[in-house]
């Protein structure tokens, strides 16, 4: 403001000396009236320019929401910072008691004597006809007061802070902000239209608009401190449409400028590039005007992420969907896939009207190919480069579904969905998007049925999806679209055509399917069983004796353990240590305990060596899961452990995955599958059901009817040798059928009966977790709080990993400085009560030091606990 602060002006936001609070020096202001309109005008243009629009509309049912309705919604939006006037949150600005927050006195007046005493001044008795009943526009209000991450339960009333003084009449300030809001959106009260009815859904997706409408109007950079209390309104609108075009939410100008023939020619930046027969299927999928599915099955390597992304295109172009966000598994399939997306929409758009391409990692603030570094002891971040606001939505992970175009992991997604900070205002972002999740499995409980639930409010709001696997069985495909549809038996499930392409509308009651070719290229398996699971010195030297044939080896173990006492024996047989794969020439596995700037080199070096354009060499890398998926691998020979048949096809995609001249003796890929000794999982088996076997049997692949499936289909000499991908639906249904599954415990022994019990206990209690942890979008807003600690709602069930940070950066052991790693849940006791390490040692090849009462060692093997 151009003048002082002073106890009567009602204020939203101060800046402080220094930007230090405990300063108690105020330089500047912001009006209540000036930021309740930021934030109204901004609500305002999400409705009016993006999608948000139809998107609300679909969750009540209506065809569309009239001026009128956008104009309420405004206005209530123009609210939602009303508890600022109490005498609590403005004495925070002069240091004096009582003090208090703004949001809790707005909702705790529901428990007042007279609630309606308090809430008159807003002109409530006129917001009546906006809804159904007084009930209704009750919650829509909670929605409205409750924009700061999670829904606020109201509590004991302090009438205190409503108490008029001598210089600041609160209700007198309420009254102010009706009359402007009045003033800002007439028609809201003049206008004549449908009043929002009982639809629990629309108030919490209203509240996701109405939180992001907030994060953006208390920008900044967006919405500068006012010179003055006049024309708020005037100034706001200004700015609210320069921050919609800005932060690219209105999609009208990209779209404006996308080539009408953009397809996969800039996807590929290939011309003429002639696409897959299930490249087309997917991109010509019908366009259902009331949202829609589509579930892709094709084999790796086939060209679904540009399949995907042609797709977009069309949903794009055709005003279908705003944005994109591709959900994949791991933190590095995302940065990795990223690169990909960002340049291919580098081809589809002009500069100009370019959208951003956000990394939706934590841990990394990236946008295109622009990364910034956040400012010591402050939210702010710095960017290298001038990108004005393109990176905003990197800049913190509760923004990333903000973004225009993004690509991160699974988990942001089903964060909107969890009793989490924010999930509310993910929601209503993620609703613009065209939602592409690569690699679904079904075999996950838990995560399917958040994905379920996300799937669930995405279509009901006329949203699209896009499901892709290599390794889909039947009954995922039936759950997934159709309402309740009916199983097939196993021979018609591996009848069933692959690749496929199913789609169906939001309805989900009538799918669709198309076969058509993934591609020209088709790999021959020989799969080969081997009982050295319990002999890794075996294990190497098999995988020795081919690196010495010129062949390129992958050995994948199933646990941590296994891969590093692998490595170490393989160490001990090399006499020659170029056949040894490892980071600037220091030997080192591939798995998930490393630091992240390690685990980085380490990605780059396997692919760098197993790519595709690299030179034919023996080699041999020891790894866990961490290379099963997402980098692009090309091995001759691998050697895995007994794991479930879909797992094993996503290791097998890394056998012969391009065209390249092989060494002599490995025309046809081989795989060789490491088992127990011994033909009997059962022994495995407790008492009450579950397995604790070895090798992450019954560990890290909990049902061992799966993995023994799995093992009766590598023992059937008639399917042998495997022709990929002709074969996948055969090996997946045989392993991965409910049928199949059954034939395992009707053929074996009590043990795998109360194997069986346990798992579908297990997972009907995975499953029900869910309930215990994601919003009930059934129940009104505010009727259901969220728990005190936010940080219970988990996105996967499993170990918790603790960030660890150094005193100061310590050498790696491939001589990049680590200032940070991860230690998992079942290293420590309890959990940790600081971040920090302590007693940081330097030893050959790396470090020590202790954590929350333990001993750890980190070196080129990864991260190992010494008091364990």
């Amino acid at each position: 403001m151009d003048r002082p602060l002073t106890p009567s002006d009602f204020w939203a936001k101060l800046k402080y000396k220094d930007n230090d609070r405990s300063t108690g020096e105020v330089v500047d202001w912001h009006p209540l009236l000036a930021h309740s309109a930021d934030v109204a005008a901004v609500t305002e243009a999400l409705l009016r320019r993006t999608i948000l629009h139809d998107r609300l509309a679909s969750l009540i049912g209506w065809g569309d929401l009239s001026d009128v309705h956008v104009a309420r919604l405004a206005a209530l939006a123009a609210l939602h910072d009303a508890g600022k006037v109490t005498q609590g949150f403005q004495n925070r600005a002069f240091g004096e008691k009582p003090e208090s927050d703004h949001v809790t006195p707005m909702v705790n007046v529901y428990n007042a004597s007279e609630p309606l005493s308090y809430l008159a001044p807003l002109g409530v008795a006129d917001l009546q006809n906006w809804a159904d009943d007084l009930d209704v526009l009750g919650h829509l209000l909670l929605a409205t007061f409750g924009h700061h991450g999670a829904p606020v339960k109201p509590g004991t009333h302090d009438p205190m802070l409503w108490e008029a003084s001598d210089i600041r009449d609160p209700k007198a300030g309420l009254a102010r902000l009706d009359t402007h809001v009045r003033e800002w959106f007439p028609s809201a009260y003049d206008g004549v239209s449908s009043p929002f009815p009982a639809t629990p859904v629309f108030q919490h997706a209203f509240n996701g608009l109405l939180t992001l409408a907030d994060w953006i109007g208390s920008d900044e950079t967006l919405f500068p401190f006012a010179d003055t209390t006049k024309t708020p309104m005037k100034r706001a609108r200004s700015h609210a449409a320069e921050a919609v075009s800005e932060l690219f939410l209105d999609p009208s100008g990209p779209r404006a400028a996308l080539h009408e023939g953009s397809g996969f020619d800039q996807i590929l930046e290939e011309p003429d590039w002639d696409p897959y027969p299930i490249q087309r299927a997917v991109r010509d999928v019908p366009l259902h005007e009331n949202g829609g599915l589509a579930v892709l099955e094709s084999d790796t390597g086939s060209g679904k992420t540009e399949a995907a992304l042609a797709r977009y295109v069309r949903l794009f172009r055709g005003g279908l969907v705003d944005g994109l966000y591709f959900a994949v598994p791991t933190r590095t399939a995302a940065t990795q896939l990223h690169d990909r997306v960002t340049a291919a929409v580098r081809r589809l758009f002009p500069e100009e009207q370019r959208p951003p391409v956000v990394q939706a990692v934590p841990g990394y603030i990236k946008a295109d190919d622009m990364t910034a570094t956040r400012l010591p002891n402050s939210f702010a971040v710095r960017w290298d480069e001038d990108i004005q606001h393109r990176g905003w939505a990197a800049e913190s992970s509760k923004r990333y579904l903000a973004g225009p175009i993004a690509v991160g992991t699974v988990d942001q997604v089903l964060l909107s969905t969890l009793q989490a900070s924010h999930a509310h205002m993910r929601a209503t972002a993620l609703l613009r998007h065209f939602l592409v999740v690569d690699e679904v499995h079904a075999s996950d409980a838990y995560m399917t049925r958040l994905m379920d639930r996300v799937l669930d409010q995405h279509l009901a709001a006329g949203g699209h999806a896009l499901l892709m696997s290599a390794t889909l069985g039947a009954s995922a495909r039936v759950r997934l679209t159709t309402d309740d549809g009916n199983m097939p038996d196993q021979d018609t499930a591996e009848a069933e055509d692959y690749p496929l392409v199913t789609h169906v509308d939001a309805d989900r009651t009538d799918p669709e399917s198309t076969h058509a070719v993934s591609s020209d290229a088709s790999k021959t398996v020989a799969p080969k069983l081997c009982g050295d699971a319990d002999a890794p010195e075996d294990v190497a030297r098999r995988a020795l004796s081919h690196a010495q044939d010129g062949a390129r080896v992958l050995i994948i173990r199933n646990l941590v353990d296994d891969c590093i006492q692998t490595q170490k024996e393989l160490e001990s047989l090399a006499e020659d240590k170029d056949f040894l794969f490892g980071v600037n020439d220091t030997p080192a596995p591939h798995h998930s305990r490393f630091a992240p700037d390690d685990r980085q080199q380490l990605d780059d070096a396997v692919e760098n060596i197993f790519g595709p354009d690299t030179p034919n060499r023996g080699i041999v890398a020891v790894a866990t899961q961490t290379v099963e998926q997402s980098l692009d691998l090309d091995a001759d020979l691998m050697i895995t452990d007994l794991c479930p048949m879909d797992v094993l096809l996503q290791r097998i995609g890394r056998l012969h995955r391009h065209s390249r001249d092989r060494p002599d003796g490995y025309d046809t890929a081989q795989c060789v599958v490491l088992t127990p000794e011994e033909r009997d999982l059962a022994p495995h088996i407790s008492d009450d059901g579950q397995a604790f076997g070895p090798h992450g049997l019954g560990t890290v692949y909990g049902d061992l009817r799966a993995l023994d499936a799995t093992w009766s289909v590598l023992e059937n000499d008639n399917l042998a040798p495997w022709q990929i991908p002709e074969d996948n639906r055969t090996l997946v249904e045989r392993a991965t059928h409910p049928d199949a599954l059954r034939a395992v415990v009707t053929d074996g022994d009590d043990a795998w009966h109360r194997h069986e019990q346990w798992v579908l206990g297990s997972k009907q209690a995975d499953r029900q977790a869910t309930g215990h942890v994601t919003i009930d979008r059934t129940r009104p807003f505010g009727a259901e709080p969220f728990p005190d600690d936010l940080g219970t709602a988990k996105t996967r069930l499993g170990q918790e990993d603790y960030r660890v940070e150094l005193p100061e950066p310590a050498p790696g052991p491939f001589g990049t400085p680590i200032g940070e790693l991860s230690v998992s849940e079942w290293q420590l006791d309890d959990p940790p009560e600081s971040e920090e390490a302590s007693d940081v040692s330097q030893e050959d090849g790396g470090f020590s030091f202790w954590f929350s009462g333990h001993s750890f060692q980190y070196n080129r093997l990864g991260l190992s606990s010494q008091s364990k």
